[in-house]
């Protein structure tokens, strides 16, 4: 009886942390981002339905995003429209955050995550938090060795944002070895689900989807609001601390100083074939590396790579300092250039270059000191699947 007293205490617990900062949260307009976007993109397709609605958005996020605001559009018809985005983003929060701890099974870690997501979601009213289920699920899959779920899951959490197609390189030779260990035959059962989802979205919103994926490349910015090396360098030569056009060759210079050291990770997970906490440990500085390094990236990307580091730290206690980093730099990132609820807090002058300057700068070390962690650090020993957390391992520990 005890272990499900206890069990019961921990959901009630997330639940209730994650019920009380959307309350929190609620009246909170978020950034502009909310009635500039996500409010036109839900009447547009309230209005001509999702795949036309879609095309007419003509956004750069695959449909996911889409799909989501007109199901909440069609389950509240009768709600103001601010209040439809507010019940959605509050209901995605309580399910990851509930999916989490049935995972993690820690209290303490449950609840670190939805005080982490909570700002993002709650109160800035930013669109993550719509892949963080898939996501989680995902990620504890890849882990347990279950590379069907864990690879459908993905593959949904991909059509809501596009970024965590950033851990796809990691995750794929994984799921690979995963199957392959089990048959040869085994691959192509896994990767089916997966193929037949693309194959679905690509039917129905082709050309759209595509499109969309050219127009997240597109943007030629120094960064959006993301506190990194191109921000700095923004601010070093003294341009303005605002989301400011960087020439073509800087845009180039930052892609391949990303490309340099990713592409490195990538081959390092290779060749650490069947680990599982290697890959995603890669996958996690992977995706940090495009953080800090790349152009154009927004303040609120760093999200995947906070959900990731939280499912490494639900399975491996000795990794809870990237957890927590990521997760306290994110939040202060937000809260910078937007607060707690969506209002600018500084005017764009010399104060605030410079706080935002040390800062960049800070992280960047920061993200330097753990790469330098990832390169001198032994290999680590994958567990037996299900040994360290998730249901099947629950339903295995209480045998």
């Amino acid at each position: 009886m005890r272990p499900a007293v206890l069990s019961g205490v921990r959901y009630g617990a997330v639940a209730a942390t994650s019920i009380a900062l959307s309350v929190l949260g609620w009246s909170a307009p978020g950034t502009e981002d909310v009635s500039d976007i996500w409010l036109p993109w839900m009447d547009a397709v309230a209005r001509h339905g999702l795949i036309k609605g879609y095309a007419e958005i003509a956004a750069d996020y695959p449909p996911g995003a889409a799909a989501l605001l007109l199901a909440a559009r069609r389950l509240l018809p009768a709600a103001a429209d601010l209040t439809v985005v507010k019940a959605l983003l509050a209901t995605a929060q309580l399910v990851s955050t509930l999916l989490f701890a049935a995972f993690c099974r820690r209290t303490v870690r449950s609840l670190c995550f939805v005080a982490a997501v909570a700002l993002s979601a709650s109160s800035l009213g930013y669109l993550d938090i719509l892949f963080a289920t898939p996501l989680v699920v995902a990620l504890f899959a890849a882990l347990d060795k279950r590379p069907t779920l864990s690879s459908t899951a993905f593959t949904i959490a991909c059509l809501v944002k596009w970024q965590p197609l950033i851990l796809l390189p990691f995750l794929l030779p994984l799921w690979i070895e995963q199957a392959r260990k089990v048959s040869i035959g085994h691959v192509a059962l896994a990767a089916g689900p997966s193929l037949a989802i693309c194959a679905a979205t690509a039917w129905w919103f082709w050309p759209g989807i595509w499109l969309a994926f050219g127009q997240a490349f597109a943007h030629g910015t120094w960064g959006a609001d993301a506190l990194n090396l191109p921000w700095l360098l923004q601010l070093t030569i003294g341009l303005s601390p605002q989301v400011t056009d960087a020439p073509d060759h800087a845009i180039w210079a930052l892609r391949l100083l990303f490309a340099a050291i990713y592409l490195p990770l990538v081959v390092r997970a290779l060749s650490r074939r069947g680990s599982a906490v290697d890959a995603l440990t890669c996958a996690l500085a992977g995706f940090a590396t495009y953080f800090m390094l790349a152009p154009s990236v927004h303040e609120n990307h760093l999200f995947v790579a906070m959900v990731l580091a939280f499912v490494l730290w639900a399975r491996d206690a000795s990794l809870s300092w990237p957890a927590i980093g990521i997760a306290l730099f994110a939040n202060l990132n937000l809260v910078v250039f937007y607060g707690l609820a969506g209002a600018v807090l500084f005017s764009p002058g010399p104060r605030f270059a410079l706080l935002t300057g040390t800062l960049s700068a800070v992280a960047t070390g920061a993200y330097c000191y753990g790469l330098y962690r990832l390169i001198a650090a032994p290999p680590e020993r994958d567990s037996p699947a299900g040994s360290a957390g998730g249901p099947a391992a629950t339903t295995a520990g209480n045998r």
